[in-house]
């Protein structure tokens, strides 16, 4: 027997009351201090002894994102404890903005290689490592406070200098490509007005991929 229209009504309203609507994904994230077993691969890669951080102020992020091909995915960074609550905030409104992030794994899938991290679109935040073109110089990704976005597709320039390398194609025009950052867009915003500086407002070069605090 067929139901009447305004019990399918009720129904369907009941379900969407209750939050059983399985084809709306929702934003999912966990926080946990820098376990062992994570300790000891950052140690062969992204933290060794005289990092200005040391791994217990750093905690262990799983978040929720939209990938390159429209699906749901679950990505991880490590960042300054200080600013977990409020990375997961801004992770939260990119993904309900679905702002596409191709890949987002701990840079010791890299073994800490950050050139081979961006060549992959990886984003990621803590390694310790030193500034480009400053030895010596700490960059902020070495105390968790950096974090850089799709960086292939956005790309360091510095002069004729383009890094990665194959981030030159998405320079002119930026519009073609899925995960841009570019003045003016929400995703930059959701950092900008929590106090984060954006590297494509830099004068000196444009790191259109990294945010810092």
């Amino acid at each position: 027997m067929t139901l009447p229209m305004t019990l399918h009504l009720a129904a369907l309203w009941l379900l969407l009351q209750t939050g059983q609507d399985s084809a709306v994904p929702t934003f999912h994230s966990s926080k946990a201090p820098v376990s062992a077993e994570i300790a000891a691969r950052m140690r062969q890669s992204a933290w060794r002894e005289g990092c200005p951080t040391p791994i217990a102020d750093l905690v262990y992020l799983r978040l929720s994102h939209v990938g390159f091909d429209s699906a749901m995915h679950e990505g991880e960074l490590v960042v300054h404890k200080d600013l977990a609550d409020e990375v997961i905030a801004i992770f939260k409104a990119l993904f309900d903005q679905r702002f596409p992030i191709e890949k987002m794994k701990l840079v010791d899938e890299y073994q800490g290689r950050d050139d081979a991290s961006m060549a992959d679109n990886n984003t990621s935040a803590f390694n310790c490592r030193f500034v480009p073109e400053k030895p010596g110089t700490f960059s902020k990704h070495s105390q968790g406070r950096a974090i850089d976005i799709n960086p292939r597709v956005n790309p360091m320039v510095s002069g004729t200098t383009v890094s990665p390398a194959g981030g030159a194609q998405f320079l002119v025009p930026r519009s073609k490509a899925p995960g841009i950052l570019r003045e003016g867009a929400p995703a930059i915003a959701e950092f900008t007005r929590r106090g984060w500086t954006w590297g494509g407002t830099w004068k000196s070069l444009k790191d259109y991929q990294h945010f810092e605090k």
